[in-house]
């Protein structure tokens, strides 16, 4: 029974570590997803690149639904979600991360359910507590011993991408109460929950925001940033997978639906 899944973004979605994993295609109903697969701590463990293969995918083309549904149907029930952010914050420096705790949905492309009426129906899914609280307290374990310098609570908004965002979207988006900025993490932690999947999620930042910096945002310094931590936020992610308890005491799954 395959017992955890880490859905990787831009930085560890290519890392070596997970290169040798077993190849798995999975069809869905919403598309195929490619997997990868292997053993960690005696646990079957499931790997999904989020971007795709060569970071080929633009975040809001991601197809979610399919990689979600693909884990649900191999029998993940836990899933370490990582993502690369920037800091509204000049407190939550680059090389740092933060385990999320909250989010602020900003996207407006894309799918964002698993049911869509007819044959799936039509359920509204409790989000109080956003991220599940046994996979989160693993993975701040986890990334404490790992040796990266981790915080929480974290609030993330989530935004289409791929473009940047402007001084003045920061602005209000601090205004808000969030904490970091991100491209990915929603519909992903959403969509868990709807299939009864218990998501936490480690996001490493890796630049200031527009109107924070004081220089231009480029793709190449948040790979380098990524870069520069990729050996811990792999320990840490693996970790957290050991860790997590194998009986579920969370209501991650009353939630769903």
């Amino acid at each position: 029974m395959v017992t955890a899944a880490i859905i990787a973004g831009t930085g560890l979605d290519e890392a070596s570590p997970f290169q040798a994993w077993e190849p798995v295609e999975v069809e869905t109903r919403f598309g195929p997803a490619a997997l990868r697969r292997a053993e960690v701590a005696g646990r079957t463990v499931l790997f999904a690149a989020r971007h795709g293969a060569g970071h080929v995918t633009p975040p809001h083309l991601i197809n979610y639904r399919a990689i979600i549904s693909a884990l649900a149907q191999l029998g993940a029930e836990r899933i370490v979600g990582t993502a690369a952010v920037g800091s509204l914050s000049p407190e939550l420096a680059p090389g740092t991360a933060a385990v999320l705790t909250d989010f602020i949905d900003f996207t407006r492309c894309g799918p964002t359910t698993l049911f869509d009426g007819a044959e799936s129906g039509v359920v509204h899914t409790d989000f109080s507590e956003p991220y599940c609280p046994e996979v989160s307290q693993a993975l701040l374990r986890s990334s404490s011993e790992a040796g990266l310098e981790v915080t929480t609570p974290c609030t993330y908004i989530c935004v289409d991408g791929p473009r940047y965002e402007t001084p003045a979207e920061i602005a209000v988006f601090r205004s808000w109460g969030a904490d970091v900025v991100g491209m990915t993490n929603v519909p992903e932690a959403v969509l868990a929950r709807e299939a009864g999947i218990c998501y936490g999620a480690i996001a490493v930042i890796t630049n200031l925001a527009a109107g924070v910096s004081p220089s231009r945002l480029s793709h190449a310094d948040v790979v380098a940033t990524m870069r520069s931590v990729e050996a811990k936020l792999i320990k840490a992610v693996l970790g957290a997978v050991e860790a997590i308890p194998a009986a579920r005491q969370c209501g991650c799954r009353s939630r769903a639906g």
